[in-house]
C-alpha cells in the first residue's frame, strides 16, 4: 500500500471521484454496446443457408453478434468487479490512481483532493507516462500497489497479465 493517509474529507472526495469514474466507464460501455448492437448485418450473410463444417453447425450472423455482445459484457463485468467491488477506504487511492492514469478522471477533478494525495497522484501519473515508451514496445506498465512501483507486464491475447520477467 501507499504511505499516504487520507483524511475523512479526502476519502469522501475519493468516493466522489470513484463514482464519477464508474459512471463514465458505464456510459462508454453502454454506448459501445449500442454501436455494436446497431451494426447492420449484410443481407448476403442473412440469406446464407444452414451449413455444417466438420460435423458442427456454422454460427449464423445473429448468433455471432450475440456472442460478440456477450463476450464484451462479460469482460466489462470482470473489469468493473475488479476495480469497484468490495472497495474499502484503504483502496480508494488505488482506484483513483487507476482512473486518473487511464484518463477517466481529469487533472481538474484531482483538484478536489488535498495537497498530499493530489501531489502523489500527479507524480505517479507522470512516472507512468514516462514509462509509456516501454508500453509502445509491447510491455505495458501496470501499477503495483503492494510495492508502490510500476511493474512491467506483458498483456496476452486472452487479457491475462503475465509478469515480463517470466
Amino acid at each position: 500500500m501507499w504511505n499516504i493517509s487520507l483524511t475523512k474529507a479526502d476519502k469522501r472526495k475519493c468516493r466522489e471521484l470513484i463514482h464519477v469514474g464508474l459512471e463514465r466507464e458505464c456510459e462508454k460501455y453502454v454506448r459501445e454496446i449500442q454501436r455494436l448492437a446497431s451494426k447492420p448485418i449484410p443481407q448476403s450473410e442473412l440469406n446464407e443457408p444452414y451449413r455444417e463444417e466438420n460435423g458442427f453447425s456454422v454460427e449464423g450472423p445473429w448468433h455471432k453478434q450475440y456472442i460478440a455482445l456477450y463476450r464484451k459484457t462479460a469482460n466489462f463485468d470482470k473489469h468493473i468487479a475488479q476495480r469497484y467491488d468490495g472497495m474499502t477506504g484503504g483502496h480508494y487511492l488505488d482506484s483513483v490512481l487507476g482512473l486518473y492514469c487511464e484518463g477517466i478522471i481529469s487533472d481538474d477533478e484531482m483538484a478536489l483532493l488535498s495537497d498530499e494525495p493530489r501531489e502523489f497522484l500527479l507524480t505517479y501519473k507522470k512516472h507512468i507516462l514516462e514509462d509509456e515508451q516501454v508500453e509502445k514496445r509491447g510491455t505495458p506498465i501496470m501499477v503495483s500497489p503492494s510495492t508502490s512501483q510500476s511493474v512491467r507486464h506483458i498483456v496476452c491475447d486472452d487479457n491475462e497479465d503475465v509478469p515480463a520477467d517470466r
